[in-house]
């Protein structure tokens, strides 16, 4: 990761033997002497430049890795008891945690690597293991990959010795900024020796970071896929050996494009659970806080899309609403333009880069060849429409000056809605809400009377009419978690049972405050573990999460919750927590046309986190804008939103909430939410809540969660 990286993942470097040099950039010796030449210099020994040593071999490596005495971390008990510290997810016994690397399971144990390591049986509990590696001065290191080289194929097996595990991390040259991928070896998968030919690839771009190794059996090769982060690019190597890298193919950028992309992986998962019908999934995760995936086909060479299983991503299927234009063929009839020509598609923009259209057109009021500068002035408006939806939502870019850039509603020709851009080319996605306005006659119009540079143009897409909100301020993309804190997530690559369920770990966290959370023991912990699945649904394909079955074993005295009608708001009776260590598994029943309902935690006075969901706009949120002390930065009071469809008029909330954070999964895992939040220890109350209307509760539970680390509850 490039924020921030002295706190990033694994640093595992160790220091090399003084006057190693690689051979990728050897010394330079001088000829050597004619001997039929004269010379009145006599030549001495400590005249002679020394000689290149040779590669390190594989027993050198191990007569390193034996000299060692690491030192296996101690716990003391009273470290899990501090303020915030979560009881069943990990973090480390002290310091800093944020991308989860080397995600394996071998020979029964699950490995987890940062700076550090942990090893656990079932991803629940945790031993935390030496430091594998001593850092190299002037080097840095970031996130990466471990694989297990069974057939030797990097030639580092010692016979008698266990395969090499092979540790894959991001150098980060502390001199010029440039990142590249480096290698590690070990034999008792604890400690890591640096390899001495490092990096094993160098890139023009310095922001070329995370790389994720795996063996691909059809093409018979080891494949790297890295991102290049400032080209919001995933580029594929392959190699035999896996020191030598040759470049296939890169990936992007296409998805969300605002924020540099990082920690790619790539692994299969089977169609609606049908072995016989795989696809491959991308999952990139885009700075400071979201997490995206791709779904397509990979043959050893490239990762291409498949048209129909990203309807959604590609083209907009499956959004709720109705289409009022998109652009596909141009303007749309009736469509009146007034001064310069347009753009409306990605030819006509004469190099711009524009991100984020769906299809294959948009509209832009960038105009090359206006004859005022090289940016026009022109206005555009659509013909009249009745307004019969709740919502506008479209997605927009361009100038920030709203006076001369913006895009309009008009009700009898005056703008009541209006929205301008971010001086960027990035499409996001824009919402009005006009249900105040339903049944008026409106027009749309597009203004751009500004001919700067920067911000001298609009680009507008995907026009729809809605009875649910977009998600305002976002890209568009499949999103793998809803909520603001969930990045970085890696899935287990898993030697033991390679057809077994995928399991993702993902940072709990998020870059716009993460040195800043108010916690004592370090920053950073990491997200419950998950079992991933794709589900076929409008649009094509989608990632659908829950979490691992081992975290019941965790499960206290379950509480059955009396179903009940609910209206206004009452505390949850039947269940009190000793502490905010719990889980909740929730089912309602709509009873009226909009409700809005829901659960709220940590609740003290007028504070508390709110999960619920809108019945009116089919929209699930979480309100983290009435939470505990939050004040330590102005950017952690959010409330996020997302799209979700009653399943026959019922909605399934699945919650984990464990001192600082809450983990939310809806209706069977269609949709995730993850945030942090720093109730204070004694905030343990738990209400129930209805707004406009009532909602049924059926049968549902609850139970407070054992401590992984053998704390008591109070």
């Amino acid at each position: 990761m490039n924020l921030y990286r002295a706190y990033s993942i694994l640093l595992i470097v160790v220091t090399l033997l003084e006057g190693c040099t690689s051979v990728n950039n050897p010394t330079v010796l001088p000829s050597p002497v004619d001997p039929d030449e004269t010379s009145t210099e006599i030549s001495t020994p400590a005249d002679e430049p020394p000689a290149t040593p040779a590669p390190r071999t594989p027993a050198d490596y191990l007569a390193e890795l034996q000299d060692r005495t690491p030192l296996e971390p101690v716990m003391v008990p009273d470290q899990y008891t501090q303020k915030y510290r979560p009881q069943y997810h990990f973090s480390p016994i002290n310091g800093w945690i944020g991308d989860p690397d080397g995600t394996i399971r071998y020979q029964g144990k699950y490995h987890l690597f940062w700076w550090g390591h942990a090893e656990s049986p079932d991803l629940i509990h945790w031993k935390q293991r030496p430091f594998p590696q001593v850092n190299l001065p002037g080097v840095d290191s970031g996130s990466g990959s471990v694989v297990i080289d069974f057939n030797n194929d990097s030639g580092f097996a010692i016979p008698g010795q266990n395969p090499p595990m092979l540790a894959f991390f991001t150098i980060f040259d502390a001199g010029d900024g440039h990142q590249a991928p480096g290698l590690a070896i070990s034999y008792d998968y604890t400690n890591f020796a640096y390899y001495d030919q490092n990096p094993l690839i160098v890139h023009e771009d310095k922001g070329f970071r995370d790389p994720h190794v795996f063996w691909h059996a059809d093409s018979g090769q080891w494949i790297m896929a890295i991102a290049i982060a400032d080209r919001r690019q995933v580029a594929f190597y392959g190699s035999r050996d896996l020191k030598h890298w040759q470049h296939l193919s890169d990936f992007g950028p296409i998805g969300s494009q605002a924020q540099v992309w990082e920690c790619p992986d790539l692994f299969q998962l089977p169609v609606n659970g049908d072995p016989n019908n795989l696809k491959w999934v991308m999952l990139v995760g885009v700075g400071p806080n979201t997490e995206q995936y791709f779904i397509g086909d990979f043959d050893g060479q490239q990762f291409t899309l498949d048209p129909q299983a990203n309807g959604y991503l590609l083209r907009g299927e499956g959004l709720p609403g109705e289409v009022f234009a998109d652009f596909e063929n141009g303007l749309p009839e009736r469509w009146m333009v007034e001064g310069d020509p347009l753009s409306l598609t990605v030819d006509q923009l004469a190099g711009s880069r524009v991100a984020g259209w769906l299809g294959s057109g948009f509209l832009s009021t960038y105009t090359p060849g206006a004859e005022n500068g090289h940016r026009g002035k022109v206005t555009v408006t659509s013909p009249v429409f009745t307004i019969g939806t709740s919502f506008i939502n479209f997605l927009l870019a361009g100038g920030s000056k709203s006076s001369e850039t913006a895009i309009k509603l008009l009700v009898d020709g005056q703008p009541v809605r209006s929205a301008s851009g971010s001086d960027d080319n990035i499409l996001r996605w824009v919402t009005w809400d006009v249900r105040e306005l339903m049944g008026k006659q409106a027009q749309i119009q597009v203004l751009d009377q500004r001919t700067a540079s920067i911000g001298g143009s609009i680009t507008l897409d995907h026009i729809l009419f809605a009875n649910a909100p977009a998600l305002t301020g976002r890209e568009h993309a499949n999103w793998l978690d809803f909520g603001p804190d969930y990045y970085a997530a890696r899935s287990y690559n898993d030697y033991d049972n390679p057809t077994g369920p995928k399991v993702l770990m993902a940072w709990l966290g998020n870059w716009e405050y993460a040195t800043m959370v108010p916690t004592s023991w370090g920053r950073g912990a990491l997200a419950l573990p998950r079992e991933i699945r794709l589900v076929s649904g409008p649009g094509g394909l989608r990632i659908w999460q829950k979490p691992i079955s081992a975290l019941e074993t965790l499960r206290q005295t379950a509480v059955p919750l009396a179903t009940r009608m609910l209206k206004g708001s009452a505390p949850l009776v039947e269940f009190t927590p000793t502490r905010n260590t719990y889980e909740l598994d929730l089912h309602f029943e709509i009873t009226n046309p909009n409700p809005r309902f829901g659960i709220k935690v940590g609740v003290k006075d007028y504070y508390g986190v709110s999960v619920g969901y809108d019945a009116a706009t089919e929209t699930l949120f979480l309100d983290r804008t009435h939470t505990e002390n939050a004040s330590f930065n102005a950017n952690f009071a959010k409330y996020q939103i997302a799209h979700l469809a009653p399943q026959n008029g019922k909605i399934h909330l699945h919650l984990y909430v464990d001192q600082s954070s809450i983990e939310v999964f809806a209706n069977g895992g269609e949709i995730a939410m993850s945030a942090l939040m720093f109730p204070e220890p004694s905030s343990l109350g738990i209400e129930l809540y209805v707004e406009n209307g009532t909602v049924k509760l059926l049968e549902s539970t609850a139970w407070e969660l054992q401590s992984i680390w053998g704390v008591p509850a109070p």
